[in-house]
């Protein structure tokens, strides 16, 4: 609003300098300096008259300028530039209580608002330049004709009244830069057209239409905004009757009204959106890539409506209701926020409740029969430089520590079930808590599967450095339910019981998965194994064995009284893992670590059958028991499990070596026991010790 009065008054200063230059001759660079010069006296901007200056007094007052331009003379980036600047106003009004304006229009208006690392902006004036240094200076500020019209605590009741027949922006563009917080965004094509614009309470039309983009979006985003406005500048209040607010596919209507905006200012309105394909907006706004999905049509489970009432002041706004239909169900919600002060922190609190929610749309099912269809190549003849730029540009998404290090808040979800990718979650409760910078997030037991899952989330931002730390527990999920959602479990059957503990050093999202630490231990009781991919493995081991071994004999599926193990993780999703797996007397250690770019694992195990105190679930030669061989499980997710794990087969031949040696020293051994003399066995043994070695 500042620099809107500083413009403003550096207009009526032109106005002023332009009638005293009409006895001369007025197209020429003298006026355009002296213009020049006014305006950088009254705003400390300076305007650059390129093109052609024309004014004229009868029947009207007006000024019309091409390629003007406006810089802050500390900065080398322009300000704001048009090709062309009309304003047209009856004479006769100036003299009287109410100003008329005829026309005020430009065409290809462009601004830049730019703010460098350290939080400068261009538009910034020194403190040493302009008017406002000045002593000699006889034009007042800006500043100081806003602040003397309007005293603290009084109602103005003496704004001269201003109209404006015609107000009318064409092709104009504005580019925000902020480098301080790595944003940039573009508003291109915008038109502006209102009639009968007045602050004395008439009412008067607006229509504004812009293509809207930020850095993270692929395409621009048409918005619309048109409404019937009442403003009454000395009674303090503003009307938008019949508001309208579009993008593609969603409307939103409404009413607002804000009072007492010179003194106390107060506000309250309602919104609602029609029915909207979710899907549609969030391609509309780049959240998601467009494309043409076979399982998707014209689907009303798919499609999301809401209406919101909401008041407030300076010190506090409330929503007492905002409903959403979506997915089947009624969700109710509301909130009340109080603003900071000098006594205390931002306060919110909030209530959503939920009936039970149908998210299986936005899953479609897909036999497990299908493979997915390889993506096609992007053709780079068809992708401009930009968006290749925008696509490799992803800034790192940072988590709200100062907005947590600043607020209070609680507030409460209450979801009756939510149904996605064939499973259902009932009984869904989220308890959320921020006080002292702490963020605490309890989620209650959830009914899932026949089974229970609870969960905590806690960041600390106290520290320099903040600390997340997430627990869940599962108790007795039953995998049969699960395997129909996520395939690899279609090979195991019983029941889940899980706990997980970590912890993460964060200050974004991509630090969180960089260091992320702790464990998961887990069991799976009444359980159902498929051994197929251990039978694969031994068999390819006994085809090594002097001896042979008949594991094709194994049951394909065997059941574990014992069946546990545990992943150890440290210093991020990416690093090394220590894992463990026991069922009953088979054991698979070892540590590897995941590719989230490529996609794929690669662990170095260890398979060993155990001897005896275990019990003897999968029977294997007692030659062969505590042996650990030694396996590479490495492939991409997508694989087939059969194709996970394979035998390293040349340190298994050393190891089959070295039973045989072993097996044939425990002979001779038991031999020199059984049929030599006791005053000889420490001789033979001796001896036998030098032909092996």
């Amino acid at each position: 609003m500042k620099n809107f009065l500083k413009v403003l008054a550096g207009f009526v200063v032109l106005l002023i300098i332009a009638g005293v230059l009409l006895i001369s001759r007025v197209n020429t660079e003298s006026n355009k300096t002296a213009i020049a010069d006014a305006v950088l006296a009254a705003t400390g901007y300076e305007l650059i008259i390129g093109g052609d200056l024309s004014l004229s007094l009868f029947p009207d007052f007006g000024l019309s300028l091409a390629d003007v331009r406006l810089k802050n003379p500390a900065y080398p980036v322009e300000l704001a530039s048009t090709s062309s600047a009309v304003l047209s106003v009856d004479l006769a009004s100036v003299l009287s209580d109410q100003i008329q304006v005829r026309e005020i229009s430009t065409e290809d208006f462009h601004a830049n608002y730019y703010i460098d690392e350290e939080g400068n902006s261009i538009w910034s004036i020194a403190a040493d330049s302009g008017a406002a240094s000045d002593p000699d200076s006889d034009l007042p500020s800006a500043s100081s004709s806003a602040s003397s019209s309007s005293p603290d605590g009084q109602e103005t009741s003496d704004v001269t009244g201003l109209s404006v027949e015609r107000l009318r922006i064409a092709n104009a563009s504005i580019d925000i830069q902020d480098l301080s917080q790595g944003a940039r965004y573009q508003i291109d094509n915008l038109t502006l057209d209102s009639r009968d614009t007045n602050i004395d309470g008439r009412p008067f039309s607006i229509d504004l239409q812009f293509d809207y983009e930020n850095n993270g979006m692929s395409a621009a985003v048409p918005l619309a905004l048109r409404s019937e406005v009442v403003a009454d500048i000395n009674a303090g209040k503003l009307q938008l009757n019949d508001l309208q607010f579009s993008v593609t596919p969603m409307l939103v209507s409404g009413d607002v009204t804000i009072n007492g905006f010179n003194f106390s200012p107060s506000y309250e309105g309602s919104i609602s959106a029609a029915p909207f394909d979710v899907l549609v907006l969030l391609e509309s706004l780049g959240m998601r890539e467009g494309q043409q999905d076979l399982n998707f049509g014209v689907d009303t489970d798919k499609l999301l409506s809401f209406d919101m009432r909401f008041n407030g002041t300076d010190e506090q706004a409330n929503i007492p209701a905002f409903n959403i239909e979506f997915a089947g169900a009624n969700i109710e919600s509301d909130a009340q926020i109080r603003l900071a002060s000098d006594l205390a922190p931002l306060n919110v609190s909030y209530t959503v409740s939920a009936g039970a929610l149908d998210l299986s749309p936005f899953f479609p099912e897909s036999s497990g029969d299908e493979e997915p269809a390889p993506a096609a190549a992007p053709d780079s003849s068809e992708t401009s430089p930009q968006l290749n730029e925008a696509a490799q540009y992803q800034p790192e998404t940072e988590l709200p520590v100062d907005l947590i290090n600043s607020m209070t808040l609680l507030g409460e979800i209450s979801i009756e079930s939510i149904t996605a990718s064939g499973m259902q979650f009932e009984d869904v409760n989220i308890f959320t808590n921020v006080e002292d910078g702490l963020l605490d997030i309890e989620v209650t037991p959830i009914s899932l599967l026949d089974g229970g899952l609870r969960s905590t989330v806690r960041l600390n931002t106290r520290s320099s450095t903040p600390e997340l730390q997430i627990s869940l527990t599962a108790d007795n999920l039953n995998l049969v339910d699960l395997a129909p959602s996520v395939s690899r479990f279609n090979t195991l059957t019983g029941f889940l019981q899980l706990e997980s503990t970590y912890t993460a050093s964060v200050n974004t999202v991509e630090s969180m998965l960089d260091t992320v630490s702790g464990n998961t231990a887990f069991s799976v009781s009444e359980n159902s194994v498929d051994i197929g991919v251990i039978k694969q493995v031994f068999t390819a081991i006994a085809a090594l064995s002097p001896t042979g071994e008949a594991i094709q004999q194994w049951p394909d599926v065997m059941r574990f009284g014992d069946m546990s193990g545990y992943v150890l993780l440290e210093q991020g999703l990416e690093s090394k893992q220590d894992v463990k797996l026991r069922m009953d007397n088979f054991d698979i250690t070892g540590s590897g670590q995941i590719d989230l770019e490529a996609q794929s694992f690669a662990y170095d195990m260890l398979f060993t059958v155990l001897g005896a105190p275990h019990p003897q679930t999968i029977p294997v030669n007692e030659l062969y028991h505590n042996v650990s061989w030694p396996v590479d499980c490495s492939a991409a997710f997508a694989e087939e499990v059969n194709r996970y794990c394979r035998p390293d087969f040349t340190q298994v031949r050393e190891i089959f070596t070295q039973i045989g040696s072993n097996a044939l020293r425990n002979e001779l051994q038991e031999t020199i026991t059984d049929q030599v003399p006791d005053e000889l066995q420490d001789a033979a043994r001796g001896l036998l010790r030098s032909i092996l070695n």
